[in-house]
């Protein structure tokens, strides 16, 4: 499948689609680049529909340019270029860290008058359950990082095995942390379809993180979960993508329905 930077930020996977069809917006988890979701987009797109993906700056074809800073200021930078480039039914999804940047694009893009159908969190904890701590993240040093690398290699099955690959990817993680713990959510529920979904035997995104999403819309919730851990999806990417796909029917029976939604106001500790 093709890849193509219409801008720095936002890749679009394969061809362009048609105007009527859907356009499924990818985030990258903390640490991730848009390569890094590379095998969605062929199993999630059907004839006419388009699969755009956030690249993140600081790493891959971007590794020249300065780590981003603040979730809140890449949301806006993706809200304006999908404005710019999403056609027809826009659809977000995001895993961990990037499940939170769905969020904030979507608020973003429904107060720019192009809300999507709806927004898929996968394994990401709610806006205000964010457990990072600056200070900490600050301190850690490379022993600390290792650390962190061996534990999410065993959940994706992806070993960083080399000090020069480590070298490259911790500083990366680390631009990813800090801006996760200096983040501050900036808006209420949505009004939107949202699904989220995880692994049973997620040490990091419990069930419960999963169910407190419920407070973050007013539109139709779901949750489900499959098992495996953090990354539980790569065992099961049709799963996923079929559950993502599920969201423009979605969107068409909730009808401004609030099932599931118990949050009208925003949240406490918001």
């Amino acid at each position: 499948m093709s890849r193509r930077p219409l801008t720095p930020l936002l890749w679009r996977f394969g061809e362009a689609g048609d105007p009527a069809g859907v356009t499924f917006v990818l985030a990258p988890f903390a640490g991730g680049s848009a390569y890094s979701l590379a095998e969605l987009p062929p199993r999630l797109v059907r004839p006419g529909d388009t699969a755009l993906v956030i690249q993140y700056p600081g790493r891959g074809p971007r590794s020249t340019e300065p780590h981003a800073t603040s979730l809140s200021e890449v949301a806006a930078e993706a809200a304006r270029d999908i404005v710019r480039y999403g056609t027809g039914t826009l659809v977000l999804a995001g895993h961990s860290m990037g499940g939170l940047l769905c969020y904030e694009i979507a608020a973003l893009l429904t107060a720019m008058g192009r809300p999507p159908a709806g927004v898929v969190v996968s394994a990401a904890p709610p806006p205000d359950r964010v457990r990072l701590d600056t200070a900490r993240v600050l301190s850690m040093g490379r022993g600390d990082w290792l650390a962190e690398l061996a534990e999410g290699a065993a959940a994706t099955g992806s070993p960083v095995d080399t000090d020069d690959l480590a070298d490259l990817v911790i500083p990366v993680l680390r631009a990813d942390y800090l801006m996760l713990a200096r983040y501050r959510p900036e808006h209420g529920p949505l009004r939107v379809p949202l699904l989220a979904l995880g692994g049973t035997g997620d040490p990091w995104v419990t069930d419960d993180h999963l169910a407190a999403w419920r407070a973050w819309t007013a539109g139709d919730f779901e949750r489900r979960t499959w098992p495996g851990g953090h990354f539980y999806y790569r065992e099961r990417v049709d799963d996923l993508c079929a559950a993502i796909r599920s969201m423009p029917h979605r969107a068409a029976t909730d009808h401004g329905s609030r099932r599931g939604g118990t949050g009208h106001g925003r949240p406490a500790g918001v």
